[in-house]
């Protein structure tokens, strides 16, 4: 086979070397051209002069595949018959022994190096694929180190020489803005300044101008769900301590006859005081009758079992157990775990009501409901109070505990002589419990126990005691509790609790002449007899939300009399607010400007603080309205008692007519309604001792701003009344800036 020498200059150059094309596997993979990072060049002095790649990364990607023995024996095998590859069976011999192709190379470098003269490479590459490398020039006249067979295609590329000018290309970039802060004003005269000027034009004339009267709809949305995270921690290791006790018999011994000593001691005790009541009872019985000895035995145990504490502890128990299989459902529907899902399909706001359960028993069979209060910590109890309604029956009171766990029967029951006209819980102390009967006698009872456990009682004062609450009082050590009571000669004393109840009159309401501001009523004609009492009988008294030292006190003339604690027996205003005796006055929970009465004129009025005349009125039919109260939970809702009716307001709506009516259970006339503090039941008392607990259904969601909703339902329903709501916008602005 022909050779051809390649001729050496003083120059370095590039040569690409592509063998013929054979069966054999490759060698490099087939990539692109690339310089292979395993070549090295080294001088005759022993200095590298291996150039770098400019661009590592561009290359990154290629990989080498090593010989195998197997493949090195065929190629040595196949050039054993040509007679010029003879001489250079050893070579590739020591070249197959490499394990890569960058070992190869340096193996060719070293013979190149070395001067063998009869060693031939014949290119056994494939023709796809292609090789570069270096090779040092070797001085002219001298023989080639490098033999290549004639099928060897050989291309040069011509070194470019550098250009003397070099042409640069600037071109722009794009722009990054660190920090834009757009500016607030424009300049006038100016497109930017028109146009701000147009957008303030517009907005008064939306806000402050014509624009304002437009027609809008207000559409309520839900609101995104709260998103929660579930967070773990690990306890700290619970420490352990290994402790040992040796007991011996004569020790077990010793021990057992002291506790039969202590047992049979107690017995004694017991059987001399069974002994002590059964003389009493036998002398009272001596002296009132005979009957008494004909008591069996069997009787005599019983009426004792039925004093003893731990036995009615026990029967109470077993009461919640059995109540539990009767009412599970509508015990949960109150707790509130079987409240309806906010995304079924058919929601509708019906107003609805649904009886759960009646507290009621023999005992409150014909008593009218006057009073009830919910403990302030232990949410389940309820305080009932019974006695007359009319003026002209008399009966005795009564005050049950009654407890939801037990709807059947209360799990405390106190009587009186007289009957119960008011009570309440205090709030530091939630076991006691102020009651104030019809003939002017309050008692502070414990209801821990399930006897008349008085704490204190005050001396009777033979007028009626309308209304309890429990009041901090500034003037007492460490800010202890003091019980308000407002009587019917229009005195309002504080007492303080102690086995003797010690009272200060802080009020007496005198009865108003003339002309009085707030609700414009009919004229009178005028009366020259000279009245019986100076003083109005006070009804109720309720404390000012934002202010601990105003009060305010509703009369029987129908004025209420704004009063402050720091000044005795003197009211710093007063207002008419009905045509008759003022039942009861409540702020709303969500504002503490907007409050609402009710009274014997038929009304439900809603009333703003420094506002003197009425925002609107609720009116039905010619019935007094005897209680009312807000929904804790909606601020435009609130619920009305007429005669048997029950009636649910919703002004957010309309103001005209009720949301729902629903009839009592009983048909009987009710007295007092509360909602309890999730606002989810309603508690409806009557006059024949029922206390109706009802659950609210297919009502409207809660609003997000409850306040907001609020105003923009005043505000709606005083929309032909300019100049009140001029007055409302005032007070909702001066709200707004403190």
């Amino acid at each position: 086979m022909s050779t051809t020498r390649i001729s050496t200059t003083s120059e370095w150059r590039r040569k690409s070397v592509t063998g013929s094309s054979r069966g054999n596997k490759t060698i490099l993979p087939r990539k692109s051209r690339r310089t292979d990072k395993g070549l090295l060049l080294i001088l005759d002095n022993g200095k590298d002069v291996t150039p770098k790649s400019l661009n590592p990364d561009l290359f990154s990607s290629g990989t080498e595949r090593q010989l195998t023995g197997f493949e090195g024996l065929d190629r040595i095998q196949s050039q054993i018959g040509d007679p010029t590859q003879s001489t250079s069976t050893h070579v590739c011999a020591n070249i197959f022994k490499s394990r890569s192709t960058a070992r190869f190379r340096t193996d060719l470098e070293q013979q190149s190096r070395l001067g063998t003269s009869s060693s031939v490479y014949r290119g056994s590459v494939e023709s796809s694929y292609v090789e570069e490398f270096l090779l040092e020039e070797e001085e002219k006249g001298s023989e080639p180190s490098i033999r290549v067979s004639s099928s060897t295609v050989i291309v040069k590329n011509e070194v470019m020489k550098t250009p003397q000018q070099v042409s640069l290309t600037l071109n722009e970039t794009n722009t990054f803005i660190l920090l834009d802060i757009p500016s607030s004003t424009a300049e006038k005269d100016t497109e930017e300044g028109n146009a701000v000027e147009e957008q303030n034009q517009q907005y008064e004339f939306l806000t402050v101008g014509k624009g304002r009267n437009r027609k809008v709809l207000h559409a309520e949305v839900q609101t995104i769900s709260v998103l929660k995270k579930t967070r773990y921690t690990t306890p700290e290791k619970v420490k352990h301590h290994t402790n040992t006790a040796f007991a011996s018999n004569w020790e077990m011994y010793d021990t057992y006859q002291e506790t039969e000593a202590e047992a049979s001691s107690e017995d004694s005790d017991t059987s001399d005081e069974v002994q002590d009541i059964e003389e009493q009872h036998n002398k009272l019985d001596d002296l009132t009758s005979l009957d008494s000895y004909r008591i069996s035995l069997d009787e005599k145990q019983w009426n004792k079992l039925q004093k003893n504490p731990k036995f009615l502890e026990a029967v109470c128990v077993l009461e919640r157990l059995l109540a539990n299989n009767c009412y599970n459902e509508q015990q949960k529907r109150f707790i509130g775990l079987k409240d309806p899902s906010e995304f079924r399909e058919n929601i509708e706001y019906k107003y609805n009501l649904n009886l759960l359960w009646t507290f009621a028993n023999s005992d409150t069979a014909g008593k009218s409901v006057n009073a009830m209060h919910w403990n302030p910590v232990n949410k389940h109890l309820l305080a009932v109070g019974y006695g007359k309604f009319y003026f002209t029956s008399s009966m005795r009171g009564t005050v049950c505990i009654w407890n939801i766990k037990n709807p059947v029967q209360p799990e405390r029951q106190y009587h009186f002589t007289r009957s119960v006209m008011a009570l309440n819980f205090s709030k530091s102390d939630p076991n006691l419990l102020a009651v104030g009967l019809y003939n002017g006698h309050i008692m502070v009872l414990n209801i821990t126990s399930r006897e008349k456990m008085v704490v204190g009682e005050n001396v009777p004062t033979f007028e009626p005691v309308w209304y309890l609450c429990w009041r901090t009082s500034q003037y007492e050590l460490n800010n202890k509790e003091q019980v308000c009571a407002a009587f019917d000669d229009g005195r309002v004393i504080a007492y303080s609790v102690a086995r003797k109840l010690e009272g200060q009159e802080i009020m007496r309401v005198p009865k108003t002449d003339g002309k009085l501001k707030g609700y414009d009523s009919m004229g009178k004609c005028s009366n020259l007899s000279i009245p019986v009492s100076r003083y109005a009988a006070a009804l109720f008294v309720t404390q000012h939300p934002a202010d601990e030292t105003i009060y305010f006190i509703g009369t029987t003339t129908g004025v209420i009399h704004k009063c402050s604690t720091n000044y005795f027996n003197q009211h710093l205003d007063h207002f008419l607010a009905h045509d008759g005796p003022v039942c009861l006055m409540k702020f709303s929970p969500f504002s503490k400007k907007i409050y609402a009465t009710c009274g014997d004129d038929w009304h439900t009025r809603i009333w703003a603080e420094d506002i003197s005349e009425p925002l609107f009125e609720l009116y039905t039919s010619m019935q007094s309205i005897d209680a009312f109260d807000w929904s804790p939970t909606h601020s435009t809702i609130l619920v009305t008692i007429l005669g048997a009716d029950i009636l649910i307001w919703d002004f957010q709506r309309k103001v005209y007519e009720p949301q729902s009516v629903t009839h009592s259970p009983t048909g009987c006339k009710n007295t007092i309604v509360q909602f309890i503090d999730t606002g989810r039941c309603l508690v409806v008392g009557d006059i024949e001792g029922n206390v109706h607990v009802f659950s609210l259904e297919d009502m409207p969601f809660m609003a997000f701003f409850q306040e907001n909703l609020l105003f923009d339902s005043l505000f709606r329903a005083l929309i032909t009344n300019p100049m009140l709501l001029h007055k409302l916008k005032k007070l909702r602005k001066g709200n707004d800036d403190k």
